[in-house]
């Protein structure tokens, strides 16, 4: 079956390749001027198919990972086979012979389809029983077991077989080496999940001396790194002008709705926040309670000791009474969030960062509160995307912690991507 998933994802990119090349030719067609070059030049011209032989040097067809990770190879790919391809051109002086508009809005669309297309594709093998992996998993965990055995895109189910995963955060040093030494003499495969939780060793360098018979792990704090701070502030201000730009007139329409609803009240709601450093700054957002909140809050929580205890504990109410019922909406959709492109332009925040904490939150933060305010907050974070409401104050921390030790421009790109669909989708939103 490994085998038969192989060729049919090595196939299916291969299909991918000629659609993304077809739909670039049409476009060339339609947008510019006639096509003068035939159809057939582009699909018979090999270096267009480079992707797949870094896919299949990089083990996408051999190896299972998440779709993020994969995403990411991707587009490593495309980009390296763009430029073999127009060097190729250059140096065989057939550039003449090729649209520039066909070949690079080829590897646009490709960046796009391919990544989909491996997604329905795994999806419907995963279904029909072709990309399914038996694996047993060592150490209980119920996230990490959702993580994997409910991850169509892995494809492991549980059951007896030649792999096998060990969480070693659930055993000694002693006890996994003792299941490590008797597992790889039974199995072909083994994962092994590191007592480290607040480092991604995906991104780590391993190095080996030899006479030792030890590894040595190179890990890196990407935000102490002033290349990577300045493309972070660069991608942050130009990204967040642009949005604000795009969302003005909704940014309109939902302050005339809110004055419109309350005449007597304010549009904007003004938070004072911790910013990078602990400097304290205001947040901006839609105002979405009504003005005496406060006082509804205290009766509310006057009526019942267990609204008390869980207001205590998540600082959220589900059914929050001070809400308004435009504020509903907006807190549904998150649009109440949108003024903070104003923040992010000036400097406060950042795009995603790690959530925006109260100052009387600064004690409860304790040591974490010097890892995790080295950096701006964010719009949305893995905080956003994770849970929202769900997730307890230390369990913010902890992934917030995660995300500054862990940063990278892709992983801010993947949680923008995911903020949306976790707003569509009104995942954890009260």
């Amino acid at each position: 079956m490994a085998r038969v998933a192989a060729l049919l994802l090595f196939v299916g990119d291969g299909l991918g390749i000629v659609a993304s090349i077809l739909l670039a030719y049409w476009l060339r067609g339609v947008l510019l001027e006639p096509n003068d070059i035939p159809l057939r030049h582009y699909l018979l011209f090999w270096p267009f198919f480079t992707p797949l032989l870094i896919f299949w040097y990089e083990g996408l067809y051999t190896s299972r990972y998440d779709f993020w990770q994969e995403t990411r190879l991707i587009f490593k790919a495309l980009v390296l086979s763009l430029l073999i391809v127009l060097s190729f051109l250059a140096i065989t002086k057939h550039i003449e012979h090729y649209s520039r508009f066909v070949v690079v809005v080829s590897f646009m669309v490709m960046a796009f389809m391919l990544p989909l297309q491996k997604r329905f594709l795994k999806w419907l093998l995963f279904h029909l029983g072709i990309w399914k992996k038996r694996a047993k998993l060592y150490g209980s965990d119920p996230f990490l077991e959702r993580s994997i055995f409910q991850n169509y895109y892995l494809g492991y189910v549980q059951g007896d077989g030649d792999t096998i995963f060990i969480n070693s955060r659930n055993f000694s040093v002693k006890k996994i080496e003792k299941i490590l030494k008797k597992q790889i003499q039974l199995h072909h495969q083994l994962f092994f999940i590191p007592l480290i939780r607040d480092f991604n060793l995906a991104d780590s360098q391993i190095l080996e001396l030899f006479d030792a018979r030890s590894n040595l792990i190179i890990l890196k704090n990407s935000l102490q790194d002033k290349k990577n701070l300045l493309a972070k502030e660069l991608f942050d201000r130009l990204s967040a002008m642009v949005l604000f730009i795009l969302f003005l007139p909704l940014l309109f329409c939902i302050g005339a709705t809110i004055w419109i609803s309350e005449p007597n009240g304010s549009i904007l709601f003004y938070q004072k926040r911790l910013g990078k450093g602990g400097r304290i700054f205001t947040l901006l957002k839609f105002r979405t309670m009504y003005e005496n909140s406060e006082e509804i809050l205290q009766n509310y929580l006057n009526q019942d000791p267990r609204r008390l205890n869980k207001w205590r504990r998540y600082k959220k109410l589900k059914k929050d009474p001070r809400v308004t019922p435009v504020g509903r909406i907006l807190r549904t959709f998150s649009l109440d969030e949108l003024p903070q492109l104003w923040n992010v332009i000036r400097g406060d925040m950042s795009l995603v960062g790690p959530r925006p904490y109260l100052p009387e939150e600064l004690e409860k933060m304790r040591e974490a509160k010097e890892i995790i305010l080295s950096v701006k907050p964010g719009m949305t974070g893995l905080w956003q995307v994770l849970g929202r409401n769900r997730l307890t104050f230390e369990q913010r921390l902890r992934i917030d912690i995660w995300y500054v030790y862990n940063w990278s421009l892709w992983r801010d790109v993947v949680v923008l991507l995911k903020t949306f669909r976790a707003v569509l989708k009104k995942d954890g939103a009260h």
